[in-house]
């Protein structure tokens, strides 16, 4: 086996996982899809090269891979998590890109899925980075995934309208997202979203 077809097997098992953990929060199983697109559209409109907006698109489809071994307990649960539920939760991003890192040609992926659940103002998790010290592709990707979880239906609630999710986006605007950002990623879904 070359190593070329080696890192297209590892690809596919990956790609096959993150499908399998899709289908256990979404229940389309399309989410992690929809932000890929959202994502390499958004990092498109920020001028990126073609090699940044091909890794953002590969580590938004693999972005959850870390929540494997998370029991649907907690990734259904209706009810709020509790502090223990949460513990585990904030693991998922770390135990993706360890995951991602593990593969030859994929460590590339490991800082954008690592950081996409960290905060414009530092109070994201798992290291609380803050501003520009969060990788343009995970704040990128961070948006699309808050926005994408809004407008599908999971277990746990209905979705919201493009509208209702685009205005919780921007009450966070600067404090949990990068401002400059959100402002391409909502003139991007607004030009593609039937209102």
């Amino acid at each position: 086996m070359t190593p070329t077809q080696r890192h297209e097997l590892w690809l596919q098992l990956l790609i096959d996982l993150s499908k399998f953990v899709d289908k256990r929060v979404s229940k389309t199983g399309k989410h992690c899809e929809q932000v890929a697109k959202w994502a390499s559209t958004t990092a498109r409109e920020l001028k990126m090269c073609d090699a940044e907006v091909n890794n953002i698109y590969w580590a938004s489809i693999l972005h959850d891979i870390g929540k494997i071994g998370i029991s649907d307990r907690i990734l259904r649960k209706k009810a709020a998590l509790s502090e223990e539920d949460w513990i585990l939760i904030k693991m998922h991003p770390t135990i993706g890109s360890n995951i991602v890192c593990s593969i030859d040609a994929l460590p590339s992926l490991a800082p954008t899925i690592s950081a996409h659940q960290e905060k414009y103002d530092g109070t994201g998790y798992p290291k609380g980075l803050k501003g520009k010290d969060i990788p343009l592709g995970a704040r990128i990707l961070g948006i699309a995934d808050a926005y994408q979880a809004m407008v599908e239906d999971r277990y746990y609630r209905e979705a919201r309208s493009h509208q209702e999710a685009v205005t919780e986006l921007q009450k966070v605007r600067g404090t949990q997202f990068d401002p400059d950002v959100l402002d391409v990623f909502i003139n991007v879904v607004n030009s593609e979203t039937v209102v």
